[in-house]
């Protein structure tokens, strides 16, 4: 009793649908862990980087100018407070008797401070006066003026930054020369200043936002275009099975790494279809031609008479007969079969006069027939010596069975330039032609392209013997060597058997051409 009775609906289940594990994941989780996510956000992540470096830099280096900028205008200011005072007590008779505080407060009134500045005296470590440029608001009001006096230096300008409330006051304090201990102040409100610096970090930060996010649109619709390739491979992958390997990868022009990649995969799937359609075709093959001699050999062991020695004799004569014709049955299924792999031609230099040579010396045993050489191409051409001897014995065998004891069988080669005189169409460069030429039966038209194909023989009689693959040998080895195998017949008036093989750049002519 079967254990496990729901084993086969089970089976057909987990054919019936694909692994969990291979199923295309979707959700957030599987968008976040996706290449195209990665390769925005790796993209985002460095242009963040980039624009906040950047920003941080020109900001620090705008606001150290602007707070020059503005130092050096207070000083400026100061300093003609200080030449303004020292000439006029040069100049002035009144000016001549005064102090320098009453002088400098005299001063700094004449010059009128700006509504966002500050002008102070300071005598002795002390606020003696203040001219305010707003009488409405005390920028210096008396809880500063300790911190403004202890920004006096007697042996120059100092700087420094007051904070009135919740505002900035930048502050110059410059000695005056003559009066020791007296100093003049300078401060101006630096709030609307830090407000436009920060007013233009926020617009810096928005356009940067902005140039991000258009970014990221941009970056996602491109990625997505350039990993397109990808994800038509997987879905190809998904779609591709033992029944059906006819998908491919749709690949657009170009020659960056991911469409290289899809065009490599394409043609991978391309070697996967071919050599699961030569398998299947050689199983086709062997099961249509092993079943009629099988089918010979069960008959004659059921008929055959054990007890008369004879019968016995003459079955096992077929039996044998039958055996061999099998044998030589899955030895040609099989060099068809593999005619498609790159080891099947091995390519050396080949002298085309001493290969027809060597030709006719094992084809002219075959039948007593009139056996010549039409033409010879004295040429050393790139191919495999034996493989074209394999071609040019079948189609010398194939000749013999249909063609009489008084009949003509020529073999020749020459050299074809880029046109054929049939009008065949050739590569760009020279193509090696060889040909086996007799005068029997001939072919039909309709016959000539039917023969050269697997099991394929004329309907007018020419090919019935044998298994069907000798011409279709004949084939695959000249496609190998990238080159076709044809026929040029009329019925009645002999037949021309044609392979025609591209030269490579390495083929040398070695001498004359012999008639």
């Amino acid at each position: 009793m079967d254990e496990h009775p729901s084993g086969d609906g089970q089976t057909a289940h987990a054919a019936a649908s694909p692994p969990a594990d291979t199923q295309d994941p979707s959700g957030w989780g599987a968008k976040i862990h996706s290449v195209r996510f990665r390769v925005v956000a790796a993209m985002l992540g460095m242009m963040l980087a980039g624009v906040v470096t950047a920003g941080m830099v020109t900001f620090m280096v705008q606001f150290q100018e602007s707070d020059a900028r503005l130092d050096q205008a207070l000083l400026d200011k100061a300093n003609a407070v200080v030449k303004l005072v020292q000439t006029k007590k040069k100049t002035s008779g009144d000016y001549a008797n005064r102090t320098y505080v009453s002088a400098l407060h005299e001063a700094a009134e004449d010059i009128e401070p700006r509504s966002n500045e500050v002008m102070a005296g300071i005598v002795d470590g002390r606020v003696a006066w203040t001219v305010e440029g707003n009488g409405d608001t005390d920028l210096l009001d008396n809880s500063m003026f300790a911190d403004a006096a202890e920004l006096r230096n007697p042996a120059g300008a100092s700087f420094g930054e007051l904070n009135s409330g919740s505002r900035p006051l930048r502050t110059v304090v410059l000695p005056m020369r003559g009066a020791t201990g007296t100093f003049v102040l300078v401060a101006r409100d630096a709030a609307d200043q830090r407000e436009r610096n920060v007013s233009s970090v926020q617009t810096y930060a928005l356009v940067a936002l902005g140039m991000l996010l258009a970014a990221a649109v941009i970056g996602s619709l491109v990625a997505g275009r350039l990993l397109d390739p990808l994800r038509r491979m997987r879905e190809a992958s998904r779609a591709v099975g033992p029944e059906d390997l006819t998908q491919r990868v749709e690949v657009r022009k170009g020659e960056d790494d991911v469409t290289l990649l899809a065009k490599t995969f394409n043609t991978m799937l391309e070697r996967l279809d071919e050599g699961a359609q030569q398998q299947q075709q050689f199983l086709d093959d062997a099961g249509h031609e092993l079943r009629t001699p099988l089918t010979i050999l069960r008959g004659h062991l059921e008929l055959v008479t054990v007890d008369d020695p004879d019968d016995v004799i003459a079955t096992r004569d077929v039996l044998l007969d039958e055996v061999d014709r099998m044998q030589r049955l899955v030895d040609d299924l099989l060099l068809l079969a593999n005619s498609g792999d790159p080891g099947f031609i091995r390519r050396e230099p080949v002298q085309i006069p001493e290969l027809l040579d060597q030709v006719m010396e094992k084809v002219h045993v075959l039948a007593d027939r009139h056996w010549q050489i039409d033409e010879r191409a004295d040429y050393v051409v790139e191919a495999d010596p034996q493989r074209l001897t394999q071609a040019l014995v079948q189609l010398a065998a194939n000749a013999v069975k249909h063609t009489g004891p008084s009949s003509t069988i020529a073999l020749g080669s020459r050299i074809e330039r880029p046109t054929a005189d049939d009008g065949t169409s050739l590569p760009l460069q020279e193509t090696l032609l060889l040909w086996v030429r007799d005068d029997g039966i001939g072919i039909a038209a309709e016959d000539q392209q039917r023969i050269f194909e697997r099991f394929g023989r004329a309907h007018t009689g020419r090919g019935e013997e044998g298994s069907g693959l000798g011409l279709a040998i004949v084939s695959a080895i000249a496609q190998a060597h990238g080159g076709v195998a044809t026929v040029e017949s009329q019925y009645g008036h002999g037949a021309t058997f044609l392979i025609r093989i591209p030269l490579q750049s390495s083929s040398v002519r070695v001498g004359t051409g012999l008639g």
